[in-house]
């Protein structure tokens, strides 16, 4: 039995996501329709757990207001459980609930010290000891918000279109263009600070001798060493420090066995890549504010300077500072492909973790962000990729692995609008924590507990 019930419009779901996510760091149980497993469908589950929740909480927004299914879900909630509504977008809610206390998450973006958020929490406690109704219309968890208008009518018969799409069943959008930063961006580049281009002339001629020799003869002196670890690129002073990860065959994804496993894990199949390289750790605050100060990234949540992980990044901040990266070091920089961010957070390891198989372990962060430089590394050499922030990647989200490349490349067809983010982050609990866990969000989509890390070609 699930304590909570969560409904919400599909358009929703990345904030929908966040929400749960929040609530079950705040050890919540929480059913939405993410922890649908293969082969289950919507319909077949829904009417269960909603039966069997004790709270049911509906995300009030511009579009779910409109929704038969999510206003048949609100009534369900109404008459057999404690309904506790949130408004997520400044929206007219529909007539029958207007008179039932809604919590204000509009803008909410995750941040469990807020105020409002604690206040949510708050009423979801004391309507999870409240007896749950049976079979007659439930009293809000607070007494304000005491149920005062008439039983409301026998509920529509569902929309077609249900609240979110299951992993299974999910429709796709057309893919759209998502490499180029945006012409704003584009501007800013054209207007980029020369200093870091200057900078890295000097170090170039200042290098002299076997460097030369070696430029001069087509010599690839970025990745000539053998070992796991890479010093920084010789000609780039704002670059992160890379780790070359040795080429070889794993296995993606997740075992049927394997605890908090969702559908969207599998199914399991063997990827070869070639050896690559990616950065040591995640993109910190410092290296972040030197594409800002060129005027090609904008700032970010929380960042404050130093080698804390930067964070709050949208999926097309991250491409643009890949591109400035790129311009200003003369290398290759990018996103790495899921497959690519996958294999190294393994380290070399089949098991949940790169540590083992239980939680917490030495490359989780705990409740907050740390320095990059404190985390254990990995077989691999690389830190807080199971943990400290969650990270962006190249692909547009597929709903499984079934069609998807078995060479290490990202997906760029699918959903292009939703993109993939990996790893764990000090928000989010041991599920996610694995090296198989997948979780997609809206491009633009900027959380203080989701950063970036980089792959040089």
């Amino acid at each position: 039995m699930a304590g909570i019930f969560l409904s919400y419009s599909r358009v929703d779901r990345p904030t929908a996501q966040i929400i749960a996510e929040a609530l079950e760091a705040e050890r919540f149980s929480v059913w939405w329709d993410k922890i649908l497993r293969a082969g289950q469908t919507y319909d077949e589950v829904t009417e269960t757990m909603l039966r069997d929740s004790h709270v049911v909480v509906v995300l009030w927004s511009q579009t779910s207001v409109k929704s038969t299914w999510v206003r048949a879900e609100a009534t369900q909630g109404q008459r057999n459980c404690v309904l506790i509504p949130a408004m997520i977008e400044d929206a007219e809610r529909p007539i029958m609930f207007e008179l039932v206390q809604t919590a204000d998450l509009i803008s909410w973006q995750g941040d469990r010290e807020d105020e409002r958020w604690s206040n949510f929490v708050s009423d979801l406690k004391r309507g999870l000891e409240m007896p749950k109704p049976s079979g007659a219309m439930a009293q809000d968890a607070t007494p304000a918000a005491a149920m005062v208008s008439p039983p409301p009518p026998p509920p529509p018969a569902p929309d077609p279109e249900p609240v979110a799409a299951t992993p299974s069943a999910e429709p796709e959008k057309a893919p759209t263009s998502a490499a180029t930063p945006s012409p704003a961006v584009a501007e800013k580049k054209k207007s980029s600070n020369p200093l870091p281009m200057l900078i890295g002339a000097v170090v170039v001629l200042g290098a002299g001798g076997w460097f030369g020799y070696q430029t001069l003869m087509g010599g690839d002196t970025s990745n000539s060493s053998n070992t796991s670890t890479e010093p920084q690129v010789a000609t780039c002073e704002v670059c992160p420090e890379m780790v070359t990860v040795p080429g070889g065959t794993f296995v993606m994804g997740s075992p049927d066995t394997e605890a908090n496993r969702t559908g969207n894990e599998g199914p399991q199949r063997e990827v070869t890549l070639a050896s690559f390289a990616i950065s040591k750790t995640e993109v910190t605050q410092d290296q972040w504010q030197l594409c800002v100060d060129a005027g090609a990234c904008d700032g970010a949540q929380g960042a404050s300077g130093g080698t804390l992980p930067v964070a709050g990044v949208s999926w097309d901040q991250a491409v643009a500072y890949t591109g400035w990266l790129s311009d200003t070091s003369g290398a290759t920089y990018r996103l790495p492909s899921e497959a690519e961010w996958e294999y190294a957070a393994r380290g070399g390891e089949s098991t949940a973790y790169w540590w083992g198989t239980g939680y917490p372990g030495p490359g989780a962060s705990g409740s907050a962000a740390q320095d990059t430089a404190d985390l254990a590394a990995n077989g691999f050499g690389v830190t807080g990729m199971l943990g400290n922030v969650r990270e962006w990647v190249a692909d547009c989200y597929v709903n499984n692995y079934r069609e998807a490349p078995v060479d290490g490349t990202a997906v760029t067809s699918g959903d292009c609008d939703l993109r993939v983010v990996r790893g764990g982050s000090f928000k989010t609990g041991a599920a996610e924590h694995r090296a198989a866990s997948r979780a997609r969000f809206q491009r633009g989509t900027r959380d203080r507990g989701l950063g970036i890390r980089v792959v040089r070609e």
